[in-house]
């Protein structure tokens, strides 16, 4: 199971949502820390398994089903760090434009 979770895991997705949502630097290390550890995890998993691939015996699966999860699940976690980005940016305004406070509205649906 780890080792399942380990290798559908991408690095990039968390790093994104970090730099775009995460302005206090002690969450910013705490991210890297996360990161880190899931690297140790990987790694540990490889030595106890004895394999070369986090995936085991089942890595032409693991690589199909990231060839056909990817272009569809990668985009949509980017679109949801933008939007939670500009939701948080649109309620710390004290005051709006018409045109904010119907972005504002179109956000929180």
């Amino acid at each position: 199971l780890i080792a399942m979770i380990v290798s559908k895991t991408d690095f990039s997705i968390s790093k994104n949502y970090d730099t775009q949502l995460v302005k206090d630097e002690e969450l910013l290390r705490l991210g890297d820390e996360v990161r880190n550890k899931l690297v140790q995890t990987r790694q540990a998993v490889l030595q106890v398994t004895q394999s070369k691939d986090v995936a085991g015996v089942h890595v032409a699966l693991q690589r199909a089903s990231s060839l056909i999860r990817h272009p569809y699940v990668d985009p949509l976690n980017v679109i949801q760090a933008e939007l939670l980005k500009r939701l948080r940016a649109v309620n710390e305004l004290e005051s709006l434009t018409a045109e904010e406070e119907e972005e504002k509205l179109v956000l929180q649906d």
